[in-house]
């Protein structure tokens, strides 16, 4: 190994219980190291130590050989970290370019240097694929994608000697993910350490030199990625030794113990629906207890599609119908949609998804708020804990209490409890925007098993996910949008990952 850049000995974390325990790492100038682990295994809580967020309670860091001990996230940076975080540090109501170098704005006297702002954050745009848009364009306009790209653009802003990316590729799509690739190898062929912190397991080990394993606060081992392997990972991780084959083969086997439609009952119709994002008519019908996936490419239209179903944005033709036995519903707004039963779990669960400070009973059950109150409409404090619990225990979340702030949750098992709070409310459609994207292996596995179960019980599920593996997994069909077009339908006995992928690319390669 090169020179010791980073050195941590014996630190350790504690909340309500132990969250880190006796870490010991020497990570060197140069290199890309991976850690690993299932949610709530104390990585985010590393992460906020090295970062200056949270102060340790006991151990050292040494930076270059010199003592550190940052006090907050301006010392972090005057050391030379830079953090890309996972649940991102963005505001909505800046530009681009504002939020890429507000850790360091040009100044002309007392005012800001615009010209420079905007040629500064071009330059970090092209870097990170993000040229095509105007510096001045406001975050709020731009995908989960694009902003995660932000993100990133914003760590590389200033100069570092730690990097630390923390699930920077989980919105991405592979194009997007080999481009931020190659950039982090060419960061560390200047010398910079980057910490790389991802579920996705292949990158891991494509793009790593060492991967460390943190498995309930404690590196269980730390290994050159050349003899390691996604089994050995998450056996790692998980501390027990792989049934069968592993997840994927796990997932192939659910996958195929599917009922037959005798009757397709339609649950929910899409005729000619049109908005400002989906120019081309779309129409197609999800059927009872079934899982219709939307496949495509970045910017296909899929997460749109979506919110137009859900009412979150405005039709400009056609219309969405929930069909509830005999009875036909039009939805044209959110609160129809969870009226009447339809579920939303968005892509962006920070902004769109939990409520901040909020407890995980209120989190939970907030969508069937009915279920744990009187007939006077009072909330039963010893109900809304016993359907919290059950829901904890049902989806396997990592928490300390009910009464425990979502903040404090993981990503994984924040994910987790929101989709939980649509099992709460027996939600008959479940509309799902990349349902596991920032969550670890074996909390993948339970959200597909919750998924199918509910799919079993006669639940309706739209899901969009830009992993083709996981729509095949899980879906009994596959819509294709290409350039905001539906361009194919494919049922599971026609559909092959090349045929998938030749349908998401048709409206870009079609001769005119």
């Amino acid at each position: 190994m090169t020179a010791t850049r980073l050195e941590i000995r014996g630190l350790g974390k504690s909340f309500a219980s132990s969250v880190l325990r006796d870490i010991d790492l020497q990570l060197g100038s140069g290199e890309i190291h991976g850690l690993v682990g299932e949610n709530g295994a104390g990585k985010s809580t590393l992460i906020n130590i090295l970062s200056g967020l949270l102060p340790r309670d006991c151990g050292e860091l040494y930076v270059d050989g010199k003592l550190y001990s940052p006090s907050n996230m301006q010392n972090a940076m005057q050391s030379g970290f830079s953090l890309a975080a996972q649940e991102l540090s963005l505001i909505e109501n800046l530009s681009i370019a504002e939020n890429i170098l507000i850790r360091a704005l040009p100044k002309r006297t007392l005012l800001l240097d615009y010209p420079e702002i905007y040629r500064r954050s071009k330059e970090l745009q092209a870097l990170v694929g993000l040229d095509q848009l105007e510096p001045n364009t406001p975050l709020s306009e731009l995908s989960l994608a694009q902003k995660q790209l932000v993100e990133l653009a914003k760590a590389l802003a200033l100069p570092s000697r730690i990097l630390i990316l923390d699930e920077p590729t989980a919105a991405l799509s592979n194009h997007q993910v080999g481009q931020v690739h190659a950039l982090i190898r060419e960061r560390a062929l200047t010398g910079c350490l980057v910490l790389y912190v991802s579920h996705r397991l292949d990158d891991v080990l494509n793009l790593c030199d060492r991967v460390s394993i943190l498995r309930d606060g404690v590196i269980v081992s730390t290994s050159e990625s050349s003899a390691l392997t996604t089994d050995t990972l998450i056996s790692g991780m998980s501390g027990k030794a792989l049934q069968s084959n592993g997840l994927t083969d796990k997932s192939e086997t659910c996958s195929h113990e599917r009922r037959e439609f005798v009757e397709r009952k339609p649950r929910l119709k899409v005729k000619n629906l049109t908005t400002a994002d989906l120019p081309h008519p779309i129409s197609f019908t999800c059927f009872e207890g079934e899982v219709l996936g939307i496949a495509g490419l970045a910017g296909a239209g899929r997460s749109e599609l979506l919110a137009a179903v859900y009412g979150l944005s405005a039709k400009s033709s056609g219309g969405v119908t929930l069909i509830d036995g005999e009875e036909e519903i039009a939805i044209n707004a959110p609160h129809q949609a969870v009226k009447h039963g339809i579920g939303f779990v968005a892509e962006d669960r920070k902004t769109q998804g939990i409520f901040t400070q909020q407890s995980l009973a209120m989190n939970g059950t907030i969508t069937g708020l009915q279920k744990i109150s009187n007939a006077w409409g009072w909330l039963l404090s010893d109900r809304e804990r016993e359907c919290t619990q059950s829901l904890i225990d049902r989806l396997l979340v990592k928490c300390d209490d009910v009464k425990q702030t979502i903040d404090r949750l993981s990503g994984g098992n924040q994910q987790k409890l929101l989709i939980g709070r649509w099992i709460h409310s027996e939600a008959s459609v479940i509309l799902l925007d990349e349902p596991t994207r920032g969550v670890d292996v074996g909390a993948k596995q339970n959200i597909y098993d919750q998924l199918l179960n509910l799919r079993d019980m006669g639940t309706s599920m739209m899901v969009v996910s830009s992993e083709l593996d996981e729509l095949m997994t899980l879906c009994d069909r596959i819509l294709v949008l290409s350039d905001r077009k539906l361009v194919g339908v494919f049922d599971r006995d026609e559909w092959s990952q090349e045929a998938l992928l030749a349908a998401a690319f048709s409206a870009h390669t079609s001769l005119s």
